[in-house]
């Protein structure tokens, strides 16, 4: 059991330093560039974003860096979601194994916000502008052999960042990811991860400038049977309470190789800001021969809801 713990290490040798930052729900608002926070992927979403341990596509560069070297070959992950009132978020990443040099790949975040009325200080309309924020990631992953038995089938990534944000004036800046993966345990059942995403820079519009949503998780994910998979992340994020993430999800076989997926999913992390349904998931997902489509759905209360659509092929 010993080593099974070592994400749970890792948490406890983290710099005092870090934990003095606002990782509280008193900080709320405190934090710039929260699409970074708002999750991709049709199946990740259904499963409530607790994927950190499952990140098996392209898509592995938002989830966990070292996910990248879950792919045998190549894979290439497209999602568009369209988010509260007229804003939406798309999603496009590619992953590629490198063989003895590990994997890599690169990602595009982008929010739109839709357009927006501008005023003047007596509330009189001067013109419209539409707010905007994108994120460009390269990263890199490679499997640990050779260092220590208890690591063998471990893998660790890391991506940097560059993120772009446009309300009225525009401010920039670089971050980093990084990740880890356990090797499998219990005769290929289980696997444990661990992410810290959004590491340094800040955002600056005009005199102030603005931390990113840094936050660290803890998962694993683990397989019931070969049909049935669940899910469970915990994450402390900057500007925000603990959270906890579930999900599970059940492969149903089709004819012809195909197989239809059922998923559901609890995020904890915006419970309780806005009245009505918020929280839950629920999505479903189509593939064969290494193409997966995957919607989920996600409500947001009050607010309205969200709808992810994503295509993921591995070739």
């Amino acid at each position: 059991m010993k080593k099974t713990i070592w994400p749970v290490l890792v948490l406890a040798l983290l710099p005092g330093t870090l934990f003095a930052q606002s990782f509280s729900g008193s900080a709320k608002g405190t934090t710039a560039a929260d699409f970074l926070q708002l999750g991709v992927g049709g199946r990740a979403m259904g499963m409530g974003g607790a994927f950190s341990a499952i990140a098996d596509d392209a898509s592995a560069l938002y989830w966990n860096p070292a996910g990248l070297t879950n792919i045998e070959k190549r894979s290439a992950t497209f999602m568009h979601a369209s988010y509260l009132q007229s804003s939406f978020f798309d999603y496009a990443a590619y992953g590629q194994n490198l063989g003895k040099y590990g994997a890599a790949g690169g990602s595009l975040q982008y929010l739109n916000a839709g357009q927006i009325t501008q005023t003047d200080a007596n509330f009189n309309p001067i013109g419209t502008f539409s707010p905007y924020d994108m994120a460009l990631t390269f990263g890199y992953a490679h499997k640990l052999t050779g260092v220590a038995p208890a690591l063998d089938g471990a893998a660790v990534g890391g991506s940097i960042k560059y993120i772009r944000s446009a309300i009225i004036n525009t401010a920039q800046t670089t971050a980093f990811d990084v990740g880890m993966l356990s090797p499998f345990y219990f005769n290929h059942k289980l696997r444990l991860a661990f992410t810290m995403t959004n590491l340094g820079g800040t955002l600056k519009y005009e005199q102030t400038a603005e931390n990113l949503p840094l936050t660290m998780t803890a998962g694993g994910a683990y397989h019931i049977t070969d049909r049935w998979l669940t899910s469970l992340d915990l994450g402390i994020p900057r500007g925000n309470s603990p959270y906890v993430a579930a999900g599970t999800e059940y492969l149903f076989p089709l004819k012809d190789t195909w197989s239809f997926a059922g998923r559901l999913g609890y995020n904890s992390r915006n419970v309780g800001d806005v009245s009505g349904v918020t929280g839950v998931s629920v999505g479903v997902g189509l593939g064969a021969h290494g193409l997966n489509f995957d919607y989920s759905f996600v409500p947001y209360g009050s607010l309205g809801i969200t709808n992810r659509f994503s295509v993921s092929a591995k070739f």
